[in-house]
């Protein structure tokens, strides 16, 4: 979450907003989607792993520093994967249609791996 606007403290609102405005630019839904990687129950050395892999000798810490190395708080609105439905009651408040919530929490990655790697 340091990505986020206000961090681990991002609201749904500000978090669907930014969809919104990505939306925008992008110029419609169909290239959105929620990426895959919440590192959910896992101890702070996979993130260390993640930051630095196995080539390197200093440390990363990514967006955080040496006092605060592990994963960082997740938005209270979600906390892990079962907080889905939460951004699709964000999303509908905040005015795209339902198929295109799908789009973004699924659907438009099927659509891409499909395409891409699909017969």
């Amino acid at each position: 979450p340091h990505h986020l606007k206000n961090a681990s403290n991002c609201s749904l609102s500000d978090f669907c907003e930014m969809i919104a405005k990505t939306a925008d630019l992008m110029k419609g839904t169909s290239s959105l989607g929620i990426g895959s990687d919440l590192c959910q129950d896992h101890p702070d050395s996979i993130v260390e792993w993640m930051r630095n892999g196995r080539w390197t000798k200093t440390l990363d810490y990514g967006e955080g520093s040496s006092e605060n190395a592990g994963f960082p708080k997740q938005p209270d609105w979600f906390i892990n994967n079962s907080d889905f439905p939460n951004l699709e009651k964000g999303l509908l408040k905040t005015g795209f249609s339902q198929t295109e919530i799908d789009g973004i929490l699924g659907n438009n990655w099927y659509e891409f791996f499909k395409t891409s790697f699909g017969r």
